[in-house]
C-alpha cells in the first residue's frame, strides 16, 4: 500500500463505496490517519477533497464514515476550503428529501382520539408518528436512506461550520430547509445552531444607569449565556465579574465546559426597552419581559439599530447562575469591542430612546 497521503485517501474512498467488513474500512482509516500525520498541508488538503466525495458513497452509513473523517480532519486545522461545496450540496440534496419524508409521515397521523390526558396523548402521537415514518420510508427508499445519511453526516457539517465562517454564509438557506424538521430529526436542531451564529456583527452594549457602554463586532457567539459572559469580561468594570477560565471556555478557547458556576451581572434588554430620560423598567415588572435578552436565547435574535444588535444592561431582577460552557467545541467566538466615550453613549442613547417610542406606539 502507498504511503502517499492522497493514495490513502483514494485507496479509503474506493472501500466506503465497496461491501468490504467494517474492519477492513476501520483498519483503512488508521493507515489514512498515520499518513496524515506526516502530510504536508497542500496534501491534507487534497485528501480532503478525496474524500468529500464520500458523502455521496451508496451506503449512508459509510457516508457517515466519510463525514467524520472529514470532521476529524478539519478540527485538526485542515483547510476548509474543498470540503464546502460538497458538504452543503450533500445537504441541500438530502435536507429536502427529509422534509418530504417528514411531511408524508405527518399527514399519515390522522386525529387523535378524544378524552387523552397530556401523557397519553403524547404517547398515541409518538407512536403513530413512528408507525407512519416506517412506512413512508418502506414506500419510498430514496427518503429513507436521505433520512439516514442526514443523520450521519450532520457532526461533519458541524466541524466544517464551526471552522468556516464563510461556509456558515453561504448556508442559510440550508437552515430554512431544515426548519420543517427541528420536531423530528436530531440533525435540524443542531444545523439552526449554528447556522444562526453571527460572523462580525456589529453591536453596541449600554448601561443606561451608569452611561458606560462599547460597540465593536462579535463573532461565534451561539447562545446568550455565551454572550452574557464576554459582556462580562469585555465591559469596563474595577472588579471581576466572571473568571478568567469561564472566558477562556466561551471564547472557544479551553475545555468546553467547566464544573465553575458563573453569575450574571445584568438583566440584558433589547432597545424596546428604554423608557423616557434614559431609564429602563424596573427589572421586578415581568409586564415587560418580552423586552428581555433570555440566556436561552440567540445573538441573531437580538433587534438591531442602525445597523447594531443593541443590547442594554440593568440590575438583574433575581440572582441568575449556569454553568461556563459553550455549543460547539471546535467554534472560536468572542467581542472585538471598544470603550465607548460619553459623547458617543448619549448619542447612541437618543437614538434608542426615540427608536423605543416607535416599537410602543
Amino acid at each position: 500500500m502507498s504511503t502517499n497521503c492522497s493514495q490513502a485517501a483514494r485507496e479509503l474512498l474506493a472501500a466506503l463505496k465497496s461491501t468490504i467488513p467494517d474492519d477492513e474500512v476501520d483498519a483503512l482509516i488508521r493507515v489514512f490517519a498515520e499518513e496524515l500525520q506526516r502530510a504536508s498541508k497542500n496534501a491534507a488538503t487534497e485528501a480532503l477533497e478525496i474524500l468529500s466525495s464520500g458523502l455521496d458513497v451508496p451506503d449512508p452509513d459509510r457516508a457517515g464514515v466519510a463525514a467524520r473523517v472529514m470532521g476529524a480532519m478539519l478540527e485538526a486545522g485542515a483547510r476548509p476550503t474543498s470540503a464546502r461545496l460538497p458538504m452543503l450540496t450533500c445537504l441541500r440534496r438530502y435536507v429536502p428529501l427529509c422534509v418530504q419524508l417528514a411531511e408524508a409521515a405527518h399527514e399519515m397521523v390522522g386525529e387523535p382520539p378524544e378524552g387523552l390526558e397530556d401523557e397519553a396523548l403524547e404517547q398515541w402521537v409518538t407512536e403513530r408518528e413512528n408507525s407512519a415514518m416506517q412506512r413512508v420510508a418502506a414506500q419510498r427508499p430514496e427518503l429513507a436512506d436521505a433520512w439516514q445519511r442526514l443523520a450521519n453526516v450532520w457532526p461533519g457539517a458541524i466541524a466544517l461550520f464551526s471552522v468556516d465562517p464563510i461556509a456558515r454564509a453561504q448556508a442559510h438557506d440550508i437552515r430554512d430547509l431544515a426548519e420543517p424538521l427541528e420536531e423530528v430529526h436530531e440533525a435540524a436542531g443542531w444545523l439552526r445552531a449554528i447556522l444562526s451564529v453571527l460572523h462580525n456583527e456589529p453591536f453596541v452594549a449600554i448601561d443606561p444607569e451608569t452611561k458606560t457602554g462599547i460597540v465593536g463586532k462579535m463573532s461565534g457567539i451561539v447562545e446568550n449565556f455565551q454572550l452574557n459572559i464576554l459582556l462580562m469580561d469585555a465591559f469596563p468594570a474595577d472588579e471581576e465579574r466572571v473568571s478568567a477560565a469561564a472566558v477562556t471556555v466561551a471564547r472557544g478557547e479551553g475545555p468546553q465546559q467547566t464544573e465553575e458556576p458563573v453569575t450574571g451581572a445584568w438583566n440584558l434588554y433589547t432597545y424596546g426597552a428604554l423608557q423616557a430620560d434614559a431609564e429602563l423598567p424596573d427589572p421586578s415588572d415581568h409586564s415587560l419581559s418580552d423586552t428581555w435578552i433570555w440566556n436561552e436565547g440567540m445573538p441573531a435574535d437580538i433587534p438591531t439599530l442602525d445597523e447594531h444588535r443593541v443590547i442594554l444592561l440593568g440590575p438583574a431582577p433575581f440572582p441568575r447562575e449556569w454553568q461556563a460552557q459553550r455549543m460547539f467545541l471546535k467554534l472560536p467566538a468572542g467581542l472585538d469591542a471598544k470603550v465607548l466615550d460619553e459623547d458617543a453613549v448619549t448619542d447612541w442613547l437618543a437614538r434608542i430612546e426615540k427608536a423605543a417610542e416607535k416599537v410602543r406606539a
